[in-house]
């Protein structure tokens, strides 16, 4: 995935503290507060009060659907799409209406139309860096909220938009294209090409599904049974979002349609939804293909824009419901639909584990050698007991984040044939054939953890080890061990 966006948060904490277990959970954490933060920006344009929008920025923060990806980096790092409809809708709303003041940012008055423009597209820049998926969404919210507007009255205007973007928008541009062609490059050479599973798509107890208390103890009472337990995402929004939603549509007053958000983000609702459900028709199987659509494995992921619209959808409800009311009131108001929103939504105790990260002290001491060089560690389990293996490579990564040199070892749902053949050989290590392919990849050391072999096979290993011509003993810590890989003379 890249993750360069989110790098930007986490490399402090990692350079600060060199714990990376705390510093993914700050960042998993840190998208909570920007999407929430996003989403209370998003609503302001649309020209919602401070108390509506903070109930628009707290269903989208902490809603389950959303929240509960905190474990999933890629998906719960979607904040700066809320950022970029909002610039997006200022810098076309400032076009269309070049004499309207503007109050709902009126810090960033000076900069006119062309500055929400550049702040838009910096935003997608952010949110190409920090979720491929986020950035597909975004895409399309970005490409459906032009359609809406030009059908319903948006001068085109190619050569204002390019005069506006210049070369300052292209260079703001440039991180999602650098980002992209070496991924694109990638999936070529791999030959990844996504083709239709009709299992991807959500069952009935998904969407009902949530890992909220109350979620569950309602669906104990109403449906006597625990939608969870058979169900493999968790797509329910909640009561309250619902409810609200349907009431920003019923209360809707007629308006010019371009720049109304009740129809707009309704619209944008039913068209991700529609994407991820099989009934009446699944749209899935005829779009997967298409370029951003193919880059998502499961549909039903789309979920995440769902919960931006419920949020904006949710937020203006709760304005028209509360105009009339003076402002302490609104508040008051704001308050106590928060609270009722976050019981709704609470999945207490939440469910996390403690993650020790002990980087043994041999890998510690390969970070004082000369660089560069590149490592492989051993023993490596079966590739037939999958589990066991995937957690090897995933183990191998976060030791060599002790000295940051590459390694062989890596996780990725993409297998290419020369890792499968490498772990092969590796299994038989130290045998000539595993030390030919490690040579042949252009690996320095062997990291050998001593502990990790079983008694008897590690009576069986340690003989051929000192007795290999092939390997170099050159350093021993705790239960591990360093050997370099011989360079064999040329051939005369």
């Amino acid at each position: 995935e890249n993750l360069i966006g989110s790098a930007f948060i986490a490399a402090p904490i990692i350079w600060a503290t060199g714990n990376l277990v705390l510093a993914m959970n700050l960042t998993a954490l840190a998208t909570c507060v920007l999407c929430g933060s996003g989403a209370f920006f998003l609503a302001r344009p649309w020209g919602l009060s401070t108390p509506a929008a903070f109930i628009c920025g707290l269903i989208f923060a902490f809603a389950p659907p959303r929240f509960v990806r905190l474990g999933q980096l890629h998906l719960t790092a979607v904040q700066w799409m809320p950022f970029c409809l909002a610039f997006l809708h200022g810098y076309l709303e400032r076009l269309s209406t070049p004499d309207a003041p503007r109050t709902a940012h009126p810090s960033l008055e000076a900069g006119g139309a062309r500055r929400d423009l550049l702040l838009a597209l910096a935003c997608f820049s952010l949110q190409v860096l920090s979720s491929g998926h986020g950035a597909a969404f975004l895409a399309i919210a970005i490409a459906l909220l032009l359609a809406w507007r030009i059908a319903f009255g948006q001068p085109i205007a190619p050569v204002q938009w390019a005069k506006d973007c210049g070369a300052t928008g292209l260079y703001l541009l440039a991180p999602s294209v650098w980002v992209m062609l070496p991924y694109r490059a990638a999936q070529v050479d791999a030959g990844l090409r996504r083709g239709y599973l009709s299992d991807a798509l959500p069952q009935l107890p998904d969407f009902l599904a949530s890992p909220s208390r109350l979620h569950i103890a309602l669906n104990a009472a109403v449906f006597g049974r625990n939608w969870n337990a058979e169900a493999d995402a968790f797509l329910f929004p909640g009561i309250l979002c619902l409810v609200l939603a349907i009431v920003a549509v019923v209360t809707w007053r007629r308006q010019p349609l371009r720049g109304d958000a009740t129809w707009f983000f309704a619209m944008l609702a039913v068209v991700s939804t529609v994407v991820f459900v099989s009934w009446p028709i699944e749209v899935w199987r005829y779009i997967y293909w298409l370029p951003g659509f193919n880059f998502i494995r499961v549909p039903s992921r789309f979920i995440l824009l769902v919960m931006l619209c419920l949020a904006m959808l949710g937020a203006l409800a709760f304005e028209r419901l509360t105009m009339r009311r003076p402002g302490r009131a609104r508040g008051a108001a704001a308050a106590v639909l928060s609270l009722v929103l976050l019981i709704e939504f609470s999945t207490h105790p939440f469910t996390g584990v403690p993650y020790p990260l002990d980087v043994p002290a041999i890998d510690r001491w390969l970070a004082t050698q000369p660089a560069p060089f590149a490592i492989a560690e051993v023993p490596v389990p079966s590739i037939g007991n999958l589990g066991a293996y995937e957690r090897h490579h995933t183990t191998a990564m976060l030791h060599a984040t002790a000295h940051w040199q590459k390694t062989v070892h890596g996780y990725s749902g993409i297998r290419r044939l020369l890792h499968e053949q490498l772990y092969e050989a590796l299994t038989a290590f130290p045998d000539r054939a595993s030390i030919d392919r490690l040579r042949e990849v252009g690996v320095t050391y062997v990291v050998v953890h001593t502990d990790a072999y079983a008694p008897d096979a590690w009576r069986a290993v340690e003989p051929r080890l000192s007795q290999s011509t092939d390997l170099r003993f050159v350093h021993a810590e705790g239960a591990g061990r360093v050997y370099a890989i011989v360079t064999p003379p040329p051939e005369r």
